[in-house]
């Protein structure tokens, strides 16, 4: 006997939910059982690669999705997933997307893989679907026409990879029909349409902004993001040609990952200062702006083209606990290779650095453990670690890990050198791995 028969529809239907709709629509030929029972699948996983058989017809992927939509006949539509190619017609991707947003649609993944000759639109019903939970769209869109009756009621989680904005007031209708939005993570990339890009969005807890352009197309000081999201508790910012400003406090933020080729004091007052985890990648300050105190801050990354910022933020930490050092890298997106150098012109951009007149609290009270990752033994370098290792009361560990380009007899040196550094605190170990 057929073991899996004897399993419950509801149990059969989660075995269909793992796969893609094509497969499980293929079960119908098992039996007579199997026949109708992928119509009650949750899930629309529609994978069209056609670069992987360059002989798949786009007609057939287009007829396949209109009769899975057509049959379908679960009561609620728990995901759809669309990935198709170039060849896909933006009007078919708009239809469908109409019908599932009528079907009690939760989670939409929609994905042009490859460039076509006409950007893709949503169609209107989907700006008033109410159930929406999880709204994913990677490239290829354009929102040029968004309703004023704009309104997400369940929406939560936006991922918006490549999607242009025509205009910045179509930007801010978009985000204002996001009432209970937790997650927004935005990708821009060239030809945007936008100067300003405001993201408004009071209900916000996590907000991750990457920007691919190689230059700014609209020069001038007024081109760049301006942030008002008062319950951000994660900030992620990769930036390379524009500035960001945030108009309200963030006093509930607890990570903030900066990555900035132009930056100011400024930035820090009232949105930074309120976190717990910081990581730093910035160009020297050009201003005198003060800091503020950085009185929940236990644990600081910085890049190491960004000694001079440590030196000012160094005493304003008076609870800081972790420290490290490393050459910054950040993974901006699962198709994007990670940008694996700074910004700066170079990588060993800091060749001098001036300690702080005075012994820094945290030095005294709190510092515990310091980590250089990529340490190349530069004068500017060294000077950090041995002011650290002389001045730190409390340091139970500091570890270096040399870059992949140092040999073994550098190594030693770099060893010697630290090792012979008085130690403030007995209890240091110090070791190179």
């Amino acid at each position: 006997m057929d073991r899996i028969s004897l399993l419950s529809d509801d149990l059969l239907l989660k075995i269909l939910s793992s796969l893609t709709s094509k497969d499980a629509v293929t079960t119908s030929l098992l039996s007579k059982r199997w026949c109708s029972l992928w119509k009650f699948t949750p899930r629309l996983v529609y994978l069209d690669l056609m670069y992987k058989d360059p002989n798949t017809v786009y007609w057939k992927a287009s007829r396949f999705v209109d009769k899975f939509l057509l049959l379908h006949k679960a009561p609620v539509l728990e995901s759809v997933l669309l990935i198709v190619d170039r060849n896909c017609c933006p009007t078919d991707i708009e239809t469908w997307i109409s019908v599932a947003s009528s079907r009690v649609l939760r989670n939409l993944y929609c994905c042009r893989y490859r460039p076509g000759s006409e950007p893709i639109r949503l169609p209107r019903d989907l700006y008033t679907c109410a159930t929406l939970v999880s709204l994913n769209l990677q490239a290829e869109f354009i929102l040029d026409y968004v309703p004023l009756t704009t309104c997400f009621p369940s929406l939560k989680v936006l991922i918006l990879y490549l999607v242009k904005f025509s205009s910045e007031e179509i930007a801010g209708r978009f985000f204002s029909g996001c009432p209970v939005l937790e997650d927004l993570r935005l990708v821009r990339g060239t030809n945007d349409n936008l100067k300003t890009f405001t993201i408004a969005v009071p209900s916000l807890r996590r907000l991750s902004i990457i920007d691919l352009n190689c230059g700014s197309h609209f020069p001038g000081d007024d081109v760049g993001f301006v942030i008002n999201a008062p319950s951000l508790k994660s900030l992620t910012i990769a930036n390379q040609f524009t500035w960001c400003y945030s108009l309200v406090k963030m006093p509930y933020l607890v990570k903030a990952d900066i990555k900035l080729r132009q930056g100011d004091s400024k930035m820090f007052e009232g949105w930074l200062i309120s976190a717990k985890h910081v990581s730093l990648c910035l160009h020297p300050p050009t201003d005198s702006c003060p800091l503020g105190v950085f009185s929940q801050l236990v644990s600081l990354n910085l890049c190491t083209c960004s000694l001079d910022w440590f030196r000012l933020i160094l005493n304003h930490t008076p609870k800081l606990r972790v420290l490290r050092f490393e050459l910054k890298q950040v993974r901006l997106h699962s198709k994007v290779k990670p940008l694996q150098k700074c910004y700066s012109s170079s990588v060993d951009v800091q060749t001098q650095w001036e300690q702080p007149s005075s012994v820094p609290q945290c030095l005294a009270s709190s510092l515990e453990t310091v980590e250089w990752i990529d340490y190349k033994g530069t004068q500017a370098e060294k000077k950090v670690a041995m002011y650290l290792l002389e001045n730190s009361g409390q340091l139970k560990k500091m570890r270096i890990r040399p870059s992949k380009s140092t040999n073994d007899s550098e190594k030693l040196k770099m060893l010697q050198e630290l090792s012979s550094t008085p130690r403030s605190s007995s209890k240091c170990r110090l070791s190179f791995i």
